[in-house]
């Protein structure tokens, strides 16, 4: 019996991040290394304009085979949608491969790299 091969996504292949905000969805591009910082302050690399979200809420990292999840704020946590379609809130940080947060109204996916992708990434998409 044959088994197909599996394919590991390259360590330099860049994950993709979609938010969903207002009915409204917008696609970044993460390439390994980047951290993107999620909030209301004008200064993060994506602002929310929701008052249930801190001016600097979370921090995602595209990180390995995955991302790392970083909740900024404490006392207001970053939520994930867990497999059994539960939110947990993530208390520091939180590695993961792919994933649905909660931050505020908003919904955020982390997608895993493209296990076809075997090159040198290309610009990253900017808002």
């Amino acid at each position: 019996m044959d088994r197909a091969k599996r394919t590991r996504p390259s360590p330099l292949a860049p994950g993709m991040l979609v938010i969903v905000a207002d009915g409204q969805s917008t696609a970044f591009t993460v390439v390994p290394g980047q951290r993107v910082t999620i909030g209301r302050d004008p200064g993060a690399n994506i602002v929310v304009d929701d008052s249930n979200v801190s001016a600097n809420h979370t921090q995602v990292e595209r990180r390995g085979p995955g991302w790392l999840v970083n909740s900024l704020d404490a006392a207001n946590p970053t939520w994930i949608l867990d497999t059994t379609g539960r939110t947990q809130p993530i208390d520091g940080e939180l590695g993961l491969r792919s994933g649905e947060l909660l931050i505020g109204k908003c919904q955020v996916m982390l997608y895993p790299p493209d296990p076809r992708y075997n090159q040198t990434p290309g610009p990253v998409a900017q808002r």
